[in-house]
């Protein structure tokens, strides 16, 4: 492995140059690297300039990084270091980009909406017991027992359920799902994902309603549990570093895996 001149081996200011510098010093051009890492011309050239900005998140950026400098022989963590000190002051401007808007002006946004909720409820509410009051008297009434009482269902509130015509559903007390006519409510399968880091990296993971239910940087030397309803989309930055097994099955990610960076869906 390549060293670094003396005077960089404490800090390097730019790990785009020191690239960049390493690869002149070995008469190798863009295109050359391009070809051997399997990136664009204009993604080694984004990585030479410090412009980390186009690969999507620090993780990536890391294994760019190290597969460019064991091209080179050069050290990665020091490549690293020195890009995070860029990639650090970059992702906290994009958050404070996000969130302009003072703290003061973010309750005021979220109050209004549940000022008209409430009122909306408080009118459905008034509605539905005025139309109750107005119902004329059921000609036939449910058999009383001893107590008087009358022998129909009772719903989740502790009063006389509604009579039902023959053959309907009867809803079923304290079941809230079943209050609902005519909506089913499916079979749930959920998986589990293990997820077991022998290097750092990054994971995403998606469930089948879109929603994210996983991201986050796995240290070394750790072990994440995800389990959500299939498919699952998964996407690990540095696969390399990663096992996974899926329902206590293990899964190859080098079949997946492009550029360091594994993409793909269990079902």
């Amino acid at each position: 492995m390549s060293e670094f001149p003396e005077s960089q081996n404490a800090t390097i200011e730019s790990a785009g140059a020191a690239l960049r510098d390493e690869r002149s010093r070995q008469s190798l051009s863009i295109g050359d690297v391009s070809r051997h890492l399997k990136l664009s011309i204009r993604q080694v050239e984004a990585l030479e300039n410090d412009e980390f900005k186009v690969f999507g998140g620090p993780v990536f950026v890391h294994g760019f990084l190290r597969n460019y400098a064991k091209l080179l022989g050069l050290d990665p963590g020091k490549l690293i270091k020195a890009a995070d000190r860029t990639l650090i002051p970059t992702v906290l401007a994009e958050n404070e980009a996000v969130g302009a808007a003072s703290p003061n002006d973010r309750p005021q946004k979220s109050v209004v909406p549940l000022f008209l909720v409430a009122a909306i409820l408080i009118v459905g509410v008034i509605g539905w017991m005025l139309t109750r009051e107005s119902r004329p008297p059921v000609e036939s009434t449910p058999a009383q027992d001893s107590s008087g009482s009358s022998s129909g269902a009772v719903d989740s509130l502790g009063g006389s359920a509604a009579l039902t015509e023959p053959g309907a559903d009867v809803p079923v007390a304290n079941d809230p799902v079943t209050l609902r006519p005519g909506r089913q409510v499916p079979d749930v399968t959920v998986s589990v994902m293990r997820l077991m880091f022998d290097e750092e990296s990054w994971v995403e993971v998606t469930d089948r309603y879109g929603e994210v239910i996983f991201s986050d940087i796995g240290p070394q030397g750790t072990t994440r549990r995800v389990s959500g309803q299939p498919p699952l989309s998964v996407v690990i930055g540095h696969a390399a570093g990663v096992k996974l097994t899926y329902n206590d099955q293990a899964v190859d990610l080098a079949l997946y895996t492009r550029v360091d960076v594994a993409r793909f869906t269990l079902q």
